[in-house]
């Protein structure tokens, strides 16, 4: 009789740390032992940091035909380079999506996901997803108080609570008065915990989170979400909202006299701000990438004039290249400012209805089906021991 020979610990945890997602999804089944170390919160944080888990571009990009819209997420090799069609890998698809309006992320792999409808199920208004391991948790209703206001628009946010580990999503429900004038509008605050998997109202004082504007990609860093909220003369104004404290607040943002455009964004693990004069117009659009120190001042970094056509800026890639969608052909190309390079990243977009999401993604394991988790566990168990 052969004996069954293990790996000492050590060597089996950097072996599995050096697996993607995909591969550690079929390991985790193999023996309880496996299982338990694969859905541990300390491996899944380690592989999500660990050097072998390469950044890499994810695009979302959503298609209509025979009245269905889909979302297709492809991701992008570690190394793009000019010449080399890069392949896309479709890492999940999600069909027969209706009323679909944004995705926000990642955050640790996760996105926030805003009304969509998945198979056959009923209209969600917001729901987590992780494309990695395919799950996809629709969030409970949320309750607004009703308000005397005529129009509303929303503002999302996704982060991790550092304090009880807990991924958290902030609504925030802006009411304005219609046509009227010279009525402030009114802020709706709820947040919601996967842990408790329920919603509780806040009542923010804080009056800038009435003018958040849209973000590139998810702002969150270290515990706090961040907005561009407005410009006061030449320095912009960004709001923050702490996770743990559940507190708004206020930070300056770089002082820039000619910029007329900005987006707030993430480069690395720092807050940044893309901004520029004439944004789009071929061959004289500057774009300055200023990035925040940990004293909360700003330095521009980067400077990118892109020697293309009409355009418009989607991401950052590797810290100097940049993202454009091509304004006439609506295709998504990457833009080298040290080469002067041009790389079609071979995504042709629809032109009448389609969109498509640009991220900076890293595969995660993190689980976001909580409800009976341990009930769940206990059935994989009972499935691996039934094997033997």
């Amino acid at each position: 009789m052969v004996s069954r020979r293990h790996l000492p610990e050590d060597v089996l945890m950097d072996v599995l740390l050096r697996l993607p997602v995909e591969s550690l999804l079929r390991f985790k089944c193999l023996c309880k032992h496996w299982y338990a170390l694969i859905t541990s919160p300390s491996f899944v944080e380690v592989h999500f940091s660990h050097k072998r888990n390469h950044a890499r571009l994810l695009i979302c990009n959503l298609t209509i035909s025979d009245k269905s819209m889909n979302i297709a997420s492809s991701l992008l090799p570690a190394k793009i380079v000019q010449g080399v069609s890069p392949v896309q890998k479709i890492v999940h698809q999600l069909q027969r999506v209706t009323d679909f309006m944004s995705i926000i992320g990642p955050v640790d792999g996760l996105f926030l996901v805003e009304n969509a409808a998945i198979f056959d199920e009923d209209d969600v208004s917001l729901a987590l997803w992780n494309p990695s391991t395919r799950e996809f948790w629709p969030l409970p209703p949320v309750s607004f108080e009703p308000q005397p206001f005529k129009d509303h628009d929303n503002q999302f946010a996704l982060g991790f609570d550092l304090l009880t580990r807990d991924y958290k999503v902030l609504w925030i429900r802006t009411f304005w008065d219609g046509w009227g004038l010279g009525v402030s509008p009114n802020c709706v605050v709820s947040i919601y915990s996967l842990g408790n998997n329920s919603w509780k109202n806040l009542r923010p004082d804080f009056p800038y989170c009435c003018n958040l504007h849209e973000q590139i990609g998810a702002t969150y860093l270290n515990g706090v979400y961040y907005w561009l909220s407005g410009r006061l003369d030449n320095i912009f104004r960004i709001c923050s909202f702490d996770m743990g404290s559940e507190q708004f607040g206020e930070i300056q943002g770089p002082d820039i006299p000619k910029a007329q455009w900005g987006k707030l964004m993430l480069r690395g693990e720092s807050l940044a701000m893309l901004v520029a004069d004439n944004p789009g117009i071929p061959m004289i659009s500057i774009y300055d990438v200023w990035v925040m120190n940990q004293e909360v001042s700003w330095t521009k970094v980067l400077r990118v004039q892109p020697q293309i056509v009409a355009h418009w800026p989607r991401n950052i890639w590797e810290d100097d290249k940049m993202i454009f969608e091509i304004t006439e052909t609506s295709q998504l190309v990457l833009y080298d400012p040290t080469t002067r390079q041009v790389i079609d990243l071979g995504f042709q977009l629809d032109l009448i209805m389609g969109r498509s999401w640009v991220f900076n993604y890293k595969e995660s394991l993190v689980q976001i089906n909580r409800i009976n988790d341990s009930q769940g566990k206990d059935n994989v168990v009972l499935q691996i021991e039934q094997s033997y």
